[in-house]
């Protein structure tokens, strides 16, 4: 069943914040980070899924598509792997923009999800995440 992807709304947030404590060991998303920047949810059967949360990093500029920044895509864990994140992914990359994102190193089923879509590797941050300590792939994908 595909999802119903749409705006996060005030009430979901509760929702949002328990998907992200059932997938982190330390979450770092509270129910005021929700409200700062974008995010869309996945719905399947009137049930939130997943959701992704992103924001824009430089306006378009002298007919330059803007730059915009994934920073979480979560997904409940029974629902993955029903391609969750994929809808939600290319509804957000429905935009024309350039796009960055940073992923652990270690989640190699991410890094081929998002090499799937078209993003490039185009850098390394070490020791950009905690709990473990670990570097950061940096990934772009331009869409203009």
């Amino acid at each position: 069943m595909k999802p119903l992807i749409r705006t996060m709304k005030p009430e979901d947030i509760p929702v949002l914040v328990e998907i992200e404590r059932e997938s982190f060991a330390r979450p770092h998303w509270d129910a005021e980070s929700f409200q700062q920047y974008n995010c869309m949810v996945a719905e399947i059967e009137g049930r939130i899924a997943g959701f992704i949360v992103s924001r824009e990093i430089f306006p378009a500029v002298r007919g330059q598509a803007p730059e915009r920044e994934i920073l979480n895509v979560v997904v409940a864990p029974v629902y993955r792997r029903l391609g969750v994140a994929t809808a939600l992914l290319e509804r957000e990359l429905a935009q024309k923009a350039t796009y960055y994102l940073e992923v652990r190193e270690s989640n190699t089923a991410a890094q081929e999800l998002y090499r799937g879509l078209g993003f490039i590797r185009i850098g390394l941050r070490p020791k950009y995440y905690e709990f473990p300590s670990e570097g950061a792939i940096v990934m772009q994908m331009k869409r203009c």
